[in-house]
């Protein structure tokens, strides 16, 4: 999870998932509207770094659950896990009805939309697979969840417009989110 920029580096903090986020409300209309560079990154690490805080407690949640008894396991699981998405699902649109004021403004705000769009995509296929019931439905929803964090991409990495990385250096809410070096 580690890409190199022009004028410098970065990396996504390794103890932390680059995510979307809850608490911060979706856009109120489908057209993304244009943000400072400034602002975009204030809106994107907020975002990353509430969902950050949300998932890290949806797997605490979850591992407070007994996997061995299913018939308790799964409402359980599954409404954690529907709370989780409705979360997920508002970072979506949130990270999707903003762009940065730059060239490519629109390609860039839809990449870093991007783990959100992932994270909804696995979650809704561990869930599926909650859903086909028993101890092995149990043991595929959470062998999903354990290897979420992996399977993510890194899309800050491809991210070579020097001012916004400079806007993300600059912004205190993006240091457990991204790491700018160089």
């Amino acid at each position: 999870m580690k890409g190199l920029i022009k004028g410098g580096a970065v990396l996504v903090v390794a103890s932390g998932l680059v995510f979307g986020a809850s608490g911060i409300a979706g856009a109120a209309s489908t057209k993304p509207k244009q943000q400072s560079s400034a602002k975009y990154v204030k809106t994107v690490c907020g975002v990353y770094n509430q969902l950050i805080a949300d998932v890290n407690s949806y797997e605490t949640s979850l591992g407070s659950l007994d996997q061995g008894d299913p018939t308790s396991f799964v409402p359980a699981a599954t409404t954690q896990t529907n709370a989780l998405l409705i979360t997920v699902r508002n970072a979506e649109t949130t990270l999707k009805g903003a762009y940065p004021k730059i060239s490519n403004g629109k390609k860039v705000g839809a990449l870093l939309a991007t783990n959100a769009t992932e994270i909804d995509s696995a979650l809704t296929s561990a869930s599926g697979q909650l859903q086909a019931g028993g101890i092995a439905g149990v043991t595929q929803f959470v062998v999903g969840i354990d290897t979420l964090k992996v399977k993510l991409s890194d899309p800050f990495s491809k991210v070579t417009d020097q001012g916004l990385i400079n806007a993300f250096q600059k912004e205190k809410t993006c240091k457990s989110v991204v790491q700018v070096t160089g």
